[in-house]
């Protein structure tokens, strides 16, 4: 097969969605054969966990590429342009190393029929290979136990957090989706735990006993924080010094306390060694190493715009102390959501921000209508629906005075949207 542009082949792989999700190490493995098995070719650290694996895994790939390690890291999901999931040193994945992945495996794919993350995983870590990276830091895309990163064998295993999401893949309860997440926990393997409850941290604890992986409580790593214009100073015991974390919201201090705790233990272990500057440059040059960004990100000021790509009720739930720190007269806010989320826990953290509500519906195939949303609503609080993201952002701009605030929240696809149709918000450095 050929295709004739990247935009063609790009349109083939997502056309893999429609198959649905696989959830089952079948396919990756063949794929993963196919290549070569280039997963073993390379140092690996693996992440799960609700919210918090984007920014830990940032942090640590910005640290270890300012370390002179070359460093992959393969996130999800991406916010324009699908290459931002496979970066190397912060570089995306080129345009033609996708088209002749796909073309060279095309058969394989047709027959067995992967997954849109399937195949996409397996293209990860053969351009890693390929690269000679030292090390790639690797994002659960679902779960833990079943995901498709779940082939590799890491130096060191992260679960960030734990709560409800992704209900009908790993279950209802706490209990259920930890025992999901944990399935990346290896034998011998060190595991490191961030912002997870005892109840939690019990299940996680046992596990890793009965795989013989020491468990690493990173809420034990000995730093002080305040807030500063940018994210927060945090005094570090270890190197008797500050550093500034370049990103706003208290959660990300445990994300940044998972970072050091894994980044120590690979320094422990003599499989890395760095210094308190390169500590220092990875996290002023975090955006620029990875990529990240758009967890609460003021975009403009008159009025005041912030696109946040909260996508679950913990997320909704972090944005109320984020804009408390923000000085406005009416907030507004342009809301939509995938439909496999937890909606009535999600409108409700929504409604707790006291504003204004446009509901609409990102252009994305698994994006709830609107007018589902209507039925959580407490009704004490004003809201309208439109049915894009370009005419829900538009009617909140017609009614915001420039002492007013924008919020435009609920998925990384509201994102997308919103900044497809207004390019000139786009702050990022993604490709």
């Amino acid at each position: 097969m050929k295709f004739r542009s990247y935009s063609e082949c790009i349109n083939y792989l997502y056309s893999l969605e429609r198959v649905g999700i696989k959830y089952d190490l079948n396919n990756i493995r063949k794929l993963s054969g196919a290549c070569g098995n280039p997963h073993k070719k390379f140092k690996l650290i693996h992440i799960a966990g609700t919210n918090g694996k984007g920014a830990t895994a940032s942090i640590i790939s910005s640290v270890l590429t300012e370390s002179k390690y070359k460093t992959g890291l393969y996130t999800s999901p991406h916010i324009l342009d699908f290459r931002e999931r496979i970066r190397v040193n912060g570089k995306v994945i080129p345009k033609s190393y996708v088209v002749k992945f796909t073309e060279k495996h095309y058969r394989l794919i047709e027959k067995i029929k992967p997954s849109f993350f399937e195949a996409t995983t397996a293209m990860a870590f053969k351009y890693f290979a390929d690269c000679k990276v030292d090390f790639a830091v690797v994002e659960c895309g679902l779960g833990g136990r079943l995901d498709s990163t779940n082939i590799i064998t890491p130096k060191v295993s992260i679960i960030t957090g734990i709560s409800i999401d992704h209900s009908e893949y790993l279950g209802t309860t706490i209990k259920s989706i930890t025992n999901e997440k944990a399935g990346i926990i290896k034998r011998y393997v060190p595991c490191v735990t961030g912002n997870v409850s005892y109840y939690s941290k019990a299940i996680i604890k046992k596990i890793c006993e009965n795989k013989n992986s020491v468990l690493i409580d990173s809420s034990l790593i000995d730093i002080n924080f305040q807030s500063s214009v940018s994210g927060f100073d945090v005094y570090v015991k270890e190197y008797g010094k500050s550093f500034n974390l370049p990103l706003r919201g208290k959660y990300q201090i445990s994300n940044f306390r998972t970072a050091l705790a894994v980044l120590k233990n690979l320094k422990d272990r003599k499989l890395i060694d760095y210094s308190g500057n390169e500590l220092e440059k990875g996290l002023e040059n975090i955006s620029r190493n990875s990529g990240y960004g758009y967890r609460f990100q003021i975009v403009s000021e008159k009025p005041k715009i912030v696109l946040d790509v909260s996508h679950n009720a913990e997320g909704l739930s972090n944005l109320k102390e984020n804009i408390l720190n923000l000085k406005y007269r009416k907030l507004f806010i342009v809301f939509g959501m995938m439909a496999d989320k937890e909606l009535g826990r999600c409108i409700n953290e929504l409604e707790k921000l006291k504003g204004f509500i446009i509901l609409t519906k990102p252009d994305y195939k698994r994006a709830c209508n609107p007018e589902f949303f209507v039925k959580y609503m407490s009704g004490k609080r004003k809201y309208i629906i439109k049915t894009n993201v370009k005419d829900a952002f538009k009617y909140a701009k017609g009614l915001a005075g420039n002492n007013d605030l924008i919020l435009v929240t609920g998925s990384f696809f509201m994102v997308s949207d919103f900044l497809k149709h207004f390019k000139k918000y786009d702050k990022s450095n993604n490709i």
